[in-house]
Parts: structure tokens; sequence; C-alpha cells
């Protein structure tokens, strides 16, 4: 049976990718969308879905407030965040709340649906800051795997930052002076020992660790709200 999906964003054009994206890969069954936290509230009410997936920066209840409200009525329904790049007083605020883990929008089709799958089986999205909240982690801890980044050789460190920026992986490999496959062997080896699985994942743990500067998000101006639910 497919796993029954709640989508909740304010950017309609979003969701609906986004829906295409999970209906198209036969697992998944979206059985409502929301653009606003109290509508994604009582949409879980009354859908009682497999798997929610939220945004944090919504018009009236915000993301982590809909979340505490979700996590209240059902302590086991997997949620997952929805999102780009956040603070992370946003990612533990949303972990406090009760949110299982987080989904990066810009991921490919294949591995956000495997993340999904990961979620609705029960298990911590592999973008969470993991099970146990503290303050900011130091640059010997990697998300899921203590004292991963220490791990990293000099050149995996360096193959790491380069992968924050926005040049390519053949540019990368031109500018370390090494063959497309030296890279694709070392961002094996990095995703390895960090515990992600994409460039994104990638580029949060570094922001976590402290390793590049990621700046706080300033939500764009809303269009004036009618308070109706977008089914």
């Amino acid at each position: 049976m497919p796993i029954s999906v709640l989508l909740v964003d304010d950017n309609a054009l979003f969701r609906e990718g986004i829906a295409q994206i999970l209906e198209k890969d036969g697992r998944f069954h979206v059985v409502g969308q929301a653009s606003r936290g109290d509508q994604a509230v009582a949409a879980a009410a009354r859908l009682q879905p497999g798997l929610i997936l939220i945004d944090l920066q919504m018009p009236g209840m915000a993301g982590t407030e809909a979340i505490r409200h979700m996590r209240a009525r059902d302590p086991d329904v997997p949620i997952g965040v929805l999102t780009m790049f956040e603070t992370q007083d946003h990612v533990r605020a949303s972990l406090q709340a009760g949110a299982n883990g987080y989904l990066v929008k810009d991921a490919t089709p294949a591995d956000f649906c495997e993340a999904a799958a990961a979620l609705a089986a029960g298990a911590r999205n592999l973008v969470s800051l993991g099970d146990t909240l503290t303050p900011r982690p130091s640059p010997t801890r990697a998300e899921g795997h203590p004292g991963a980044m220490a791990t990293l050789t000099p050149r995996e460190l360096e193959v790491l930052l380069a992968l924050t920026g926005d040049a390519g992986n053949q540019a990368i490999a031109r500018q370390m002076g090494i063959s497309a496959r030296t890279l694709r062997n070392h961002i094996r080896s990095l995703y390895g020992k960090l515990g992600v699985y994409d460039r994104a994942q990638a580029v949060l743990v570094a922001a976590r660790e402290g390793l590049i500067e990621v700046p706080r998000l300033r939500p764009l101006p809303r269009p004036p709200v009618t308070g109706r639910e977008d089914r």
C-alpha cells in the first residue's frame, strides 16, 4: 500500500512539483496539501497521513508551531521538514517541536524519494542533527557519525570545501589538478564518512560544523491570505 503523504508549503507550484515526484515514484500517494500551518494541523487530524512533509516559513501559524500541534496529537507520525538552507536555530527548534528530520528541496527526485521513504519507515533523515540536540557542534563531529569530520583526509576536506561553492565537479577537478574520476572517488569516500548521500547534505554538514557561513533566512513578502485550504 502506498505511503499516504500530506504536503505543506505556501508555494503551490513547489507543492505540485513534489506531489508529482512522489506519485511517479510509486511508493507514495499524496492525500492532501496545505499552504498554512493551521490548515496542516487540521488536515493531519482529518487525513491521518503516513508521512507529513512541511516547510517552516509560512504565513499565519509557522511550521514549527504546526509541527508541535501535530506531534501532540500523534506521537508516531513521521514529520519531515522541507528545506533549502536553515540556520541551526531553525533546525533545533523544529526537531524539539517533534520533526524527525530534514529533506533538501534541491535534491534529485530519486534522492528525495529515498529520504522520504526512510522517514516514513521510522529512520531519521541524514540531514537532521541526529538524536541528541547539543549546542553548536564542534569541528570534530559530523551529523550522525560522531568524530567523522576528524576522519577526513586533508584532500577530502579540500574537496568538501570545494563542494560548498558554485563550481561543478568538472571545474573542481580542474582547479584541484586531478581527474574527474579521482574527484568522484574522494566525494564517495567523504560522503560515506559523513553519512550523507548528496552534495546538498554535505554542504549542510559543512555549515553546521562551522566550515562555512550560511546567512540567516529572511522570508519574502507574502501575498494576502484567503484562509482557504489548498486541496
